[in-house]
């Protein structure tokens, strides 16, 4: 059972990884039923949203979700959706048995605008090393192409950091903006990759 206790109206960082660090998406068409789920489940059968996604970053053995939750247990209820339809689809795709994730979500409250920003920044700078040679926003498994305006995503429901920032060119500076001090702030925020 979950100790931590998501209130409705706040947002939080959700986060895990395949178990052992192995990796969790194999081919796009992986990527693609994960990204589907992020759309799927946002509404409860009733048809009312349970969490808006902020933000969000599928990497090869992780990802990351930027989420505020709107409904008691959205939060909860969300993720467990997402991660479970995907994995009996990974178990069943690749014949394989056993637990997909390491574990239950790890989940960091975001207390104030300016965290909640720097977080969608390390968010969207997460596949830096793999765009190596290409820009951030040619990768598409991330949110930062829908917060540039270059592809439409029913799954960005939350716009808050555009609003914060005013448009999306104002987005685009402060990503070129980053300093990498910016991550030790956010330090305690984000996943530890020594786990």
């Amino acid at each position: 059972m979950r100790t931590e206790l998501f209130v409705n109206g706040e947002r939080y960082h959700v986060y895990n990884r395949g178990t052992a660090k192995c990796p969790i998406f194999l081919d796009d068409e992986d990527k693609y039923k994960f990204l589907w789920n992020l759309h799927k489940f946002q509404c409860s059968k009733l048809g009312k949203p349970i969490i808006a996604v902020s933000s969000y970053c599928l990497m090869t053995n992780h990802f990351h979700l930027s989420l505020l939750q709107m409904a008691d247990g959205g939060v909860s209820a969300y993720v467990n959706h997402v991660c479970m339809s995907y994995s009996l689809y990974f178990n069943k795709k690749y014949k394989r048995t056993g637990c997909l994730f390491a574990g239950r979500f790890k989940t960091k409250h975001i207390n104030n605008d300016a965290y909640f920003l720097h977080l969608t920044r390390y968010i969207h700078r997460n596949p830096i090393d793999i765009v190596r040679g290409h820009s951030l926003e040619s990768y598409p498994w991330s949110s930062y192409p829908t917060y540039l305006g270059l592809t439409e995503s029913p799954i960005v429901t939350d716009k808050l950091a555009i609003n914060i920032l005013e448009d999306k060119h104002q987005y685009k500076k402060f990503m070129n903006a980053w300093d990498p001090t910016e991550d030790l702030i956010i330090s305690d925020y984000t996943i530890d990759d020594s786990d």
